[in-house]
């Protein structure tokens, strides 16, 4: 009986596990990362926090460093990190950290890899601390050759100190697969591009696309020989360089960010009353005929879907490599490679190629503006439709003989409120497009107009933002005046 009472003591007295988390300060103030505070303090990234701590929960830390980095210098590479542990560990994935190198090594099904993880970062010195450019600062036109030469050669950088380390002679990796997973931050802006240019470089090759006079898309391969930045040149085409057959796979997102977790801890229920979440930007359309992304819009209040941790994850397979990952063995993500000649990708569902999240505290006027007006916006999207399409919808189209102008490009919303055209100018060799909508007697007509455009991705972004922006408003009939003469 007394021993009895002695466990029941010790029951009572028994500590509760203390919760880690990654937001109490572990140097001096002056020290901190400033995004890191941003994280820390900001009502808007209470989700983020939530979710990142939770995260933080079971994750291993074998440098036994990962705290103070996360917190000082090396916020964005451990932030990157910690999601692709989120990503393993909720995907379904037995990860073991004992190792401090390489990062991770992941088991599912029959098979286990070793990933190990890296990011692009700022440069202080060289050739692209002298002469990179600030994203923001670009024209479209620069933005295409900074895409095809200088991004090429940033990510080229860490992925090449990577493979000098020959992690996979390492005894606990020895006859597994090998994976690299990167972003990019060495921009504010990084973030927003896709994987076109790390595709590009990875491969050395260049992938155009242009329709036959039905409308049908037709897609050219053609071989990327370098990519140069003032005096600096790298060969192109990584999985062809020594030593990259131990190389099976890079993995790429641009989403281990700061809203993505956001996004995962609003579905958790965090900050749901007091918070509005808008996420917008573009995804990958997967029509055969298709060359476009479409561009999406919507509010976490009333979400389309629900976000895995693989969504934005783009899997690109080595095709020389000595160990190849299975095709569908990263979860939710993309599979990109090359087949007949041309890159190819498989997508489990639906994938965003770049979107931007807008995080707005609004603390209890949120719950009571909800309790007023219950109804909030509804989700959107702009994507690509085929010439055949087109024509059906609005019974007309520019002849391939009009001396002046040539169609590039058709557009729709989903519920085909508006279309859109791009045009190509045959006189100046300049973009513009045409908004189409409904007059009185429902039959589509010219309702807006852009021309003298630089690029043809700046008129078929300016088009879908142009749709986008009518469709945000309850219009749909423009009666033009002339429709019962």
């Amino acid at each position: 009986m007394a021993k009895k009472k002695a466990k029941k003591r010790k029951k009572k007295t028994k500590k509760k596990k203390t919760k880690k988390t990654l937001f109490d300060p572990v140097v001096e103030a002056q020290k901190l990362n400033a995004s890191f505070e941003h994280v820390r303090t900001s009502a808007g990234c209470s989700p983020a926090r939530w979710m990142l701590d939770d995260v933080y929960q079971t994750f291993d830390d074998p440098e036994r460093n990962f705290l103070e980095q996360f917190q000082t210098t090396g916020f964005n590479a451990r932030f990157f990190e910690l999601y692709l542990y989120a990503y393993f560990c909720r995907s379904g994935f037995a990860v073991d950290r004992s190792h401090p190198n390489p990062d991770f090594i992941v088991s599912r099904g029959d098979l286990t890899v070793a990933v190990e993880a890296t990011t692009v970062n700022p440069s202080t010195s060289g050739i692209l601390a002298k002469l990179g450019k600030k994203i923001s600062d670009l024209s479209p036109d620069e933005l295409r050759e900074y895409r095809k030469h200088e991004l090429p050669i940033r990510f080229g950088s860490p992925l090449f100190s990577k493979l000098k380390k020959k992690y996979w002679e390492l005894a606990h990796c020895h006859g597994m697969p090998f994976v690299i997973a990167i972003e990019a931050f060495h921009d504010a802006e990084g973030i927003s591009l896709s994987d076109w240019a790390l595709s590009r470089y990875v491969f050395g090759m260049d992938q155009t696309g242009s329709w036959t006079p039905g409308g049908r898309l037709a897609v050219k391969a053609t071989e990327v020989k370098a990519h140069r930045l003032g005096e600096k040149e790298i060969a192109s085409g990584f999985f062809d360089q020594p030593d990259a057959e131990h190389v099976s796979a890079i993995l790429f997102t641009n989403s281990g960010t700061n809203a993505k977790f956001g996004r995962m801890g609003f579905q958790y229920g965090i900050g749901n009353d007091t918070i509005i979440m808008i996420r917008e930007g573009y995804c990958f359309n997967p029509h055969p005929d298709a060359m476009d992304p479409s561009f999406f819009s919507y509010d976490l209040d009333q979400p389309p879907l629900v976000e895995p941790w693989g969504q934005g994850l783009i899997v690109l397979h080595n095709p020389n490599c000595r160990h190849p990952v299975p095709k569908a063995f990263f979860v939710d993500a993309v599979d990109g490679y090359l087949e007949d000649g041309l890159f190819k990708t498989d997508l489990p569902g639906w994938h965003p190629m770049a979107s931007k999240t807008a995080m707005i505290h609004l603390g209890k006027v949120k719950k009571e503006l909800m309790e007023k007006v219950p109804w909030r916006g509804a989700s959107l999207a702009v994507g690509a439709i085929t010439k055949e399409e087109f024509v059906d919808a609005c019974g007309f189209t520019v002849t391939d003989s009009n001396p002046v102008v040539e169609e590039n490009g058709w557009f729709s919303d989903d519920a085909h409120s508006f279309l859109g055209v791009v045009l190509r100018d045959k006189v100046d060799d300049d973009w513009g497009y045409v908004v189409l909508a409904r007059d009185a007697s429902f039959r589509f007509r010219a309702v807006d107009t852009e021309v003298s455009l630089a690029t043809r991705d700046q008129a078929r972004m300016d088009l879908q933002m142009k749709i986008a922006k009518l469709l945000s408003k309850p219009q749909r009939i423009y009666p033009q005046g002339d429709e019962f003469e």
